[in-house]
């Protein structure tokens, strides 16, 4: 189930892109270690194929924002920076920073409307 119909949701996908269901090896199998680990018998951790269209749809819909507004929300909610390293790293202001963050969610959200779609 594909959940960024909302601010809320977008943010929780933004914030779980690179979460403990990616695989734990850069092998997509693992030979040793599946064997000790019931999660990871298929190579997978939980979780990692529930997600996959959302995470492909969120890369979607990201690719057709901004750079600068892609590269705020990547630095926010996946490099987990505080805003004053962010302003200063894109250079805005820290005030400018939040308005352009919320903005770029509601973009997101708006991007998977019927008509904004097409």
């Amino acid at each position: 189930m594909i959940r960024l119909d909302s601010p809320d949701g977008v943010i929780r996908c933004l914030l779980t892109y690179t979460d403990w269901w990616q695989p734990s090896t850069g092998s997509i199998i693992q030979v040793a270690a599946a064997r000790r680990q019931s999660e990871a018998a298929q190579g997978f951790r939980s979780g990692l194929l529930e997600t996959m269209d959302e995470r492909s749809e969120l890369t979607r819909r990201a690719q057709l924002l901004g750079e600068r507004d892609r590269r705020i929300l990547v630095l926010w909610y996946v490099g987990q920076l505080p805003a004053e390293e962010i302003a200063r790293s894109v250079g805005i202001s820290r005030r400018q920073c939040f308005r352009l963050r919320a903005a770029a969610i509601q973009k997101i959200v708006k991007l998977g409307e019927p008509e904004q779609a097409a």
